[in-house]
């Protein structure tokens, strides 16, 4: 077990949702927390809320949009900058826009989603590299979704970043197997975040899941500080997502049964009649 006391973490979607609630969960243990995000108030104001715990947890903010051209080394090299390293990244922010594939625009819903929700964590993953493997040290975890391990209707685009990010995920912690750098993957089912509020819900089902079994943020918040004191390959949560999910593959013809059954009629029924 890791103690976090002192590290350097970056943060990405941190103005909200589950980046904020990563944010607490890491200054809580007195790991200093750098900021970033496109809302440069709301980082404001986390980062004094960090700084109030008063228990040696310090926060540096850097606003920017990680779609923008160039945001994302310029955040990367404010980021080492600032106290010379960064010991743990958490690629936490994403898009979703969840409809079926003939409504979804491709220059301002496909190609932005894909870009957030894929190339941007592999972009800063490869500016802070370097540095981690000049120190033999760090810690990189990928916040991915259920959907990266089964796709339903309408979450096409968003698999697909998603389930490129696990690919990259369990390539790139291979590649740096006995190398001093932990790479990890966590996999949310539904969290009450302002993300649900940004995506577009036509199955009817999203606000029922939400108001009944969705987490809340601090419990990934929690979690994303326990896999980076204790790292693992990856971790789906809550538990209860690990079955139907690994269902899919051994199961490919009931899986498809069941999600025509209890889904994709709904979605069908609601947007094409």
């Amino acid at each position: 077990m890791k103690s976090l006391e002192g590290a350097v973490a970056l943060v990405t979607g941190s103005s909200s949702g589950i980046g904020a609630a990563a944010a607490h969960s890491l200054a809580k243990r007195k790991a200093h927390v750098i900021l970033t995000a496109r809302r440069k108030e709301r980082l404001d104001a986390l980062a004094e809320e960090l700084r109030a715990m008063r228990n040696g947890a310090e926060a540096l903010v850097i606003p920017g949009d990680l779609n923008a051209p160039g945001e994302v080394e310029r955040i990367a090299r404010e980021a080492l900058a600032w106290r010379g390293r960064v010991d743990l990244l958490v690629n936490n922010a994403g898009i979703g826009r969840t409809r079926l594939l003939e409504t979804l625009e491709p220059e301002t819903e496909i190609v932005p989603q894909i870009n957030l929700d894929l190339t941007v964590p592999i972009l800063l993953t490869r500016a802070l590299l370097p540095a981690m493997l000049e120190r033999r040290s760090g810690c990189i975890i990928n916040i991915a979704s259920v959907a990266a391990i089964a796709a339903l209707p309408a979450f096409g685009v968003y698999s697909a970043a998603k389930y490129g990010l696990r690919g990259f995920n369990d390539a790139l912690r291979r590649e740096l197997r006995g190398r001093g750098i932990d790479v990890c993957l966590i996999c949310p089912g539904v969290v009450r975040t302002e993300f649900g509020d940004h995506s577009t819900r036509i199955s009817g089902w999203e606000d029922t899941i939400t108001r009944r079994i969705a987490l809340p943020a601090e419990a990934l918040g929690e979690c994303i500080a326990n896999v980076a004191r204790r790292p693992r390959r990856m971790v789906i949560i809550p538990w209860y997502y690990a079955l139907p999910v690994y269902l899919t593959d051994p199961f490919p013809a009931f899986t498809d049964w069941l999600v025509e059954t209890v889904y994709s009629r709904s979605v069908r029924k609601r947007t094409v009649g």
